[in-house]
Parts: C-alpha cells; sequence; structure tokens
C-alpha cells in the first residue's frame, strides 16, 4: 500500500491525549482525545487503535520532559512519569515509518515562530497540569546545555513552591477542593473561575491567587531573559480575560520597581489548542522532507 502524505501528530498531557491526522497544507482531521491513561501499556493501545486507522507516512509528538532527539528517550519528569527512560523511537519502530518528538512547549514555540516568523527573541509558557516553556534566540529554539532550556515550571515563586505547582489552573483547583473539604479532582479550574464568578468568596481568592502566581512567574521570566514577546498557551489561555488580567497586575509590579522602559507584551498562542500538535509537526518537518 502506498503511504499518504499525511501524519499522525499526538499531543501527551497530564490530563489528556490528543491525536490527530495532518496534512502537509496544515489542515487538522479527524482529532480525538482521552483522559491520560493511568499506564503506558494502556496509552500504546490506544495509539496503535488510533494508528491503525489509515497508512500515515509518519507520526509526530509533543511531549512534556528533556526530549533527546537523537535517542528519542525523554529524560527529566512529567506529570506523567511512564512516558520517561526509554526509547520512543524503539517503542513505535513496529509501523515503520518516521518518529519524531519534541517537548511541549518547544512544539507551541515552533507553531508560534510559523504564525510570526519575524519573531527573534521570544518566550513561550505552557500553562497545564504544571509550567513549561520555550525560548526562541534570533529566532531559533535554544534548548540549553541539558536540554532543560525554558523549564520554567522549575523557578521557585513563593515559601519553596514552584511555578508549576503553584502557578496553573490546575494547581487553583485543587487548593480549592482542599479548602472546602472535597477530593482534589472533584472541581475542575473552569469550574472554579465559574464560582468565582457567582460569589462564591474561596473560589474569588484561589482565582486572585491563580493571577497573582502567574503574573509573578512572568514578571521573572521578563526580567531574566527579556524577550520581546511572552506567548501564553495551554488550555486556560483560552479563557476570557485573562490577559486583562495579568497586564493589570503586570503593571503593578512595574509600578513597584519603577520600571517605565517598556511593559512586557503578552499574547496568547495563534493555534489555541491545536498549538501543540501543529508544533510537533512543524518539528517532523524541520527533520524530513515533509512539508507544512
Amino acid at each position: 500500500m502506498v503511504k499518504t502524505m499525511t501524519i499522525a501528530t499526538i499531543d501527551i498531557g497530564g490530563t489528556g491525549i490528543k491525536f490527530a491526522s495532518l496534512t502537509p497544507d496544515g489542515k487538522i482531521l479527524d482529532k480525538t482525545s482521552i483522559p491520560t491513561p493511568e499506564s503506558l501499556e494502556d496509552l500504546l493501545a490506544w495509539l496503535d487503535q488510533r494508528l491503525s486507522e489509515q497508512d500515515y507516512s509518519g507520526i509526530a509528538m509533543s511531549v512534556p520532559g528533556a526530549v533527546n532527539q537523537e535517542t528519542g528517550v525523554i529524560d527529566g519528569f512529567s506529570a506523567v512519569p511512564y512516558i520517561h527512560g526509554f526509547s520512543w523511537y524503539e517503542a513505535l519502530s513496529s509501523y515503520q515509518i518516521p518518529v519524531h518528538l519534541e517537548n511541549d512547549a518547544n512544539c507551541v514555540g515552533l507553531s508560534e515562530l510559523l504564525a510570526h516568523p519575524e519573531l527573534e527573541n521570544a518566550a513561550c509558557v505552557v500553562i497545564g497540569t504544571g509550567i513549561g516553556g520555550a525560548i526562541f534566540r534570533n529566532g531559533e529554539l535554544y534548548k540549553g546545555a541539558h536540554l532543560y532550556g525554558g523549564e520554567f515550571g522549575l523557578n521557585f515563586l513563593s515559601n519553596g513552591q514552584t511555578f508549576s505547582e503553584i502557578g496553573t489552573a490546575v494547581k487553583m483547583a485543587q487548593r480549592y477542593c482542599e479548602r472546602i473539604g472535597v477530593e482534589k479532582q472533584a472541581v475542575t479550574g473552569e469550574e472554579v473561575f465559574e464560582l468565582a464568578q457567582r460569589g462564591d468568596e474561596i473560589a474569588r481568592e484561589e482565582v486572585n491567587n491563580f493571577y497573582d502566581y502567574l503574573t509573578q512567574g512572568l514578571f521573572g521570566l521578563q526580567f531574566s531573559y527579556d524577550p520581546e514577546m511572552i506567548v501564553l498557551g495551554g488550555g486556560v489561555s483560552a479563557k476570557e480575560g485573562l490577559l486583562a488580567e495579568i497586564n493589570r497586575r503586570m503593571l503593578t509590579h512595574l509600578q513597584t520597581f519603577e520600571l517605565k522602559d517598556f511593559v512586557p507584551e503578552i499574547v496568547t498562542c495563534h493555534y489555541q489548542n491545536d498549538a501543540n500538535l501543529i508544533g510537533a509537526a512543524a518539528n517532523f518537518q524541520a527533520k524530513t522532507n515533509w512539508e507544512l
């Protein structure tokens, strides 16, 4: 059978897995998703079902962690621990098609470069179960000496807690659940935002904490790396009013330190919830003759 030019794009996240077919002209087809499986075996079984549905010419993956593109091993750690420590090239070798994977935040950044090729120095912050990030210098992805470039989630923010531990809507929801005495997964971040709008005082406090922590993290990033733009990705980046709340708090920080040279430019990612898939395809394109 002759293989099509369509590739399989896969985004592995802490709470969900997305799968889609992507054509060389950038069209996303047959997108589907499931909650992140409990085990590697369950994940591979689900992927095998999807990959068997048509004859793909390659596999492009967006994954958390420090990705070694030579070996296909995901080093470091993430909210999906079972994906680390082995070669994905070997795990998917039975399909006999090219496999390329990249860090999820790097994928969001690569998708943003497609939308804004004029960008030279930028930072990308992906707000999911934790915080991921990517740095671009002179229009190229900067990974650092040990593949940890852009791991903003490891930065400490408050009382020994990191950006990833306190600066996401997922962790906001967990704090809310803890305060009202229910299981930590009982209420979602989206529900906490809705409860806050309806006047729930605890929800309002935790939404305010979320915006404060997120802005603190972005402030530190801006004045550590000095990017021309900070791009926000992840599901919460689509929330109405997010940028207005961040910018209001950012201005307060600037006034506190009497910083008047510029105001950080913070935007949400162009491809929104498809950014990881588009970025994975862009990485695949860079490694092959496949065109996007």
